[in-house]
C-alpha cells in the first residue's frame, strides 16, 4: 500500500497532514516506484510503502481506521488517479501486466481466435444444436 501526507508551513512550523492512501499494490517494487512518482512534483510531499502488518502494528488506531476508511470508500477520481499511477510505474519499471500474450506452454494466443484450437468434441450445427432431452425424443421417434 502506498500512502502520502503533506507538510503544511504555518509560521515557523511545520505539521504533517494525515496519512492517505494512494495506491494498493501486491509488488513491492510497484510500490516504490508510485511513491516515487508522488513525491517528484512537489517537496512538500512524503509517500511511504506500508504492508498490512505495518499499517496494523505501526500506526496509531485513528490513523488506521481513516485510511481503512479511505480504501473502502474511494471516489471514481482516486481510483483514476491510482489507475493512472500505476501505469507510470510500470512503464518506468517496464513490467506491464500483459493481459493478451502467448502461452509460455502452448505458444499460443490465449484470448484470441488467431491460432486457437476449439474444445474437443464436435461442434452441432443446424437442428442438432437441441439440447440433450430434444435431441434423444427426435432420435427414438
Amino acid at each position: 500500500m502506498v500512502i502520502v501526507r503533506r507538510w503544511r508551513q504555518q509560521g515557523p512550523v511545520r505539521r504533517p497532514s494525515v496519512w492517505t492512501p494512494v495506491g494498493v499494490v501486491d509488488d513491492i517494487r510497484l510500490a516504490a516506484e508510485m511513491a516515487d512518482l508522488v513525491q517528484e512534483p512537489e517537496a512538500g510531499i512524503e509517500a511511504s510503502v506500508v504492508s498490512a502488518d505495518e499499517l496494523l502494528h505501526t500506526f496509531p488506531a485513528e490513523d488506521r481506521e481513516r485510511i481503512l476508511g479511505l480504501l473502502n470508500s474511494r471516489t471514481t477520481h482516486d481510483i483514476r488517479r491510482e489507475s493512472a499511477l500505476r501505469l507510470d510505474a510500470e512503464a518506468r519499471l517496464g513490467t506491464r501486466e500483459r493481459r493478451s500474450a502467448p502461452d509460455r506452454r502452448s505458444g499460443r494466443e490465449r484470448r484470441s481466435g488467431v491460432g486457437r484450437i476449439p474444445p474437443e468434441g464436435e461442434r452441432r450445427s443446424g437442428r442438432d444444436r437441441r439440447s440433450g432431452l430434444e435431441r434423444r425424443a427426435a432420435t427414438a421417434a
